[in-house]
């Protein structure tokens, strides 16, 4: 009786062709859109496409320029000319309807500088050329220049034009984020403690009711929130009727109703991490802090809590995270001066067609969501490490 040997290559060919769909899955959803929204935010357009001739011409003989754009705008059709202008005139205000003009008039015009100037003195101006000198190029950091209050001068010295809004912006981002994670974690902490702790039943109510935020829409928990904080909402009208205040309070549009409501939708990112960790730890250990004489207080402080630190940092780092990108909350409920980073890549995308400062915007986003998951990974390491070396 003979018997089959296993080939150790065939094994592996199994287990490869077994990781080709997820791995392939993986790369189309996830790595080629990441990698498209960076290269969009380097790439220059239209602009880099159209102006061939312009961007080598000799910058310093206006005659060759002139002729080189005029014969770039001639070879673009009206489409590309509409969406040339108006990157350009993102770059700078009234460009669109000069370039327009030019444009389309091209054939007509005498392929010389007097020429252009005769069709429009506007032409006279250096603006107008060093824009285009600066946008040329099918390549560009112009995207991420202007969210970081950048600008090049003449002599490609980099410098700060003193316009820092998307700064501002991304700090108030990261407030907000901040303000979420530590509400989200001072209220998930006693639920999560509630799960692990309580009785059964008691535990098992409480559990439904932190999952429920799962089973809802975003869209339907924030648009309650909406109604229940309003002039005439019910929180107001209960205040009025118990006699706490007269006049209704400003509870939404504001700082306020965005962190509150932003609370709500991510509490349960918070406390599932806490509540499985705080599970593992056994009963018999605070038992046995307390038979050797420690108070309630000081072995919950000593011995239990340092155990879910753990569970603490892997749902506030989630939370964290999660809030850095989020839009709906904040958009329905936070006002002008609330609005996070994701309102204005929206923005760009939806009513600006800028599809360059979305993704430029897109990119400094994920970055700080890497670096601060990098940070987070260090202290655990750290953390990780010290308690080897004292053990």
């Amino acid at each position: 009786m003979s018997t089959a040997t296993r080939k150790p290559g065939g094994a592996r060919l199994a287990a490869f062709a077994l990781l080709v769909i997820p791995l392939m899955t993986y790369l189309f959803l996830y790595l080629a859109p990441l990698g498209s929204t960076i290269a969009l935010s380097v790439e220059n357009g239209q602009l880099g496409e159209s102006l061939v001739e312009f961007r080598a011409a000799d910058h310093q003989d206006r005659e060759a320029q002139t002729r080189a754009l005029l014969n770039d705008m001639h070879k673009m059709d009206s489409g590309k000319q509409a969406t040339a202008a108006r990157e350009l005139n993102q770059e700078l205000s009234g460009f669109r309807s000069l370039f327009l003009n030019t444009a389309r008039k091209s054939t007509e015009i005498d392929p010389s500088t007097e020429g252009l100037i005769a069709f429009d003195k506007r032409w006279t101006d250096d603006k107008y050329w060093n824009t285009l000198e600066a946008n040329a190029s099918a390549l560009t950091t112009r995207h991420y220049q202007q969210v970081m209050g950048l600008v090049v001068d003449g002599d490609g010295n980099i410098a700060a034009k003193g316009d820092d809004i998307y700064l501002q912006i991304m700090l108030r981002t990261l407030v907000i984020a901040a303000q979420v994670t530590a509400l989200t974690l001072l209220i998930g902490y006693p639920l999560a403690y509630a799960i692990a702790n309580a009785p059964p039943r008691f535990a098992a109510l409480v559990l439904v009711m932190v999952l429920m935020s799962f089973w809802i829409s975003i869209l339907v928990r924030t648009t309650a929130w909406v109604v229940l904080l309003q002039t005439n909402g019910l929180l107001n009208s209960f205040l009025i009727a118990a006699g706490i205040i007269s006049q209704p309070l400003q509870l939404i549009f504001n700082r306020f109703g965005a962190v509150i409501s932003m609370t709500h939708v991510l509490l349960p990112f918070a406390v599932i991490p806490m509540m499985n960790v705080m599970r593992t730890i056994p009963k018999s250990q605070t038992d046995a802090s307390q038979s050797l004489g420690a108070g309630p207080v000081e072995s919950f402080l000593r011995v239990y809590f340092p155990q879910t630190l753990r569970g603490v940092f892997v749902g506030g780092g989630t939370v964290f995270i999660l809030a850095l990108g989020f839009y709906i909350t904040p958009a329905l409920t936070g006002g002008p001066g609330d609005q996070m980073v994701a309102f204005y890549i929206a923005d760009f995308i939806k009513r600006s067609l800028n599809w360059g400062m979305a993704s430029a915007l897109s990119t400094i986003l994920l970055t700080m969501v890497l670096i601060i998951a990098g940070l987070i990974g260090a202290i655990r390491w750290l953390s990780s490490a010290r308690k080897g070396r004292i053990a």
